[in-house]
């Protein structure tokens, strides 16, 4: 004949034991939660870098099209503002296409990305001194560098050197 075992060899599960559970449980949601927002954070940044590469390598195209007019894509930018977009017949002046070119990239980079918190412009072109250019646009990024939280009050810029091929 089997005895029932007494009440002191009964073993459960205590609420103690269960309350750490859930918290352990809860703190591992809330890690996996934290680490979706960072990276949603970060794919939205990386997609306004990408954004600001291709519309430098836009430009580029443009400027190497017309190396008459190289020193008006450095005048048309260096304003801060996008310059006025002017309607002309298929005899354009190699200025009038420069700025024009000018007026199309910053009206594109501002449709796409954040406007830069100081200096006032998306994007410009400077002269260098061996000959070449430097294509800069400018952003506000979502990420303030070394604090990690995401307040998006931090300037960004991606620049790329475009050596124009004056042929040989």
């Amino acid at each position: 004949m089997i005895h029932p075992a007494p009440m002191r060899a009964a073993r459960g599960v205590s609420l103690i034991e269960v309350m750490v559970a859930v918290l352990i449980f809860s703190l591992g949601l809330l890690g996996l939660a934290l680490m979706q927002l960072k990276g949603a954070t970060f794919t939205k940044e990386s997609g306004a870098r990408t954004m600001a590469i291709l519309e430098a390598r836009s430009l580029a195209d443009r400027m190497q099209a017309n190396l008459t007019a190289l020193s008006e894509y450095v005048s048309a930018s260096s304003s801060g503002t996008i310059p006025a977009f002017t309607a002309c017949s298929p005899t354009c002046s190699p200025t009038t296409v420069a700025d024009n070119d000018v007026a199309e990239w910053l009206t594109q980079i501002k449709a796409n990305a954040p406007a830069a918190t100081t200096g006032g412009g998306y994007g410009k072109v400077t002269a260098n001194a061996d000959g070449s250019y430097t294509i800069t646009v400018s952003w506000n990024g979502l990420i303030t560098p070394g604090a990690g939280n995401g307040t998006g009050t931090s300037n960004v810029t991606e620049s790329m050197v475009f050596i124009p091929d004056l042929g040989s």
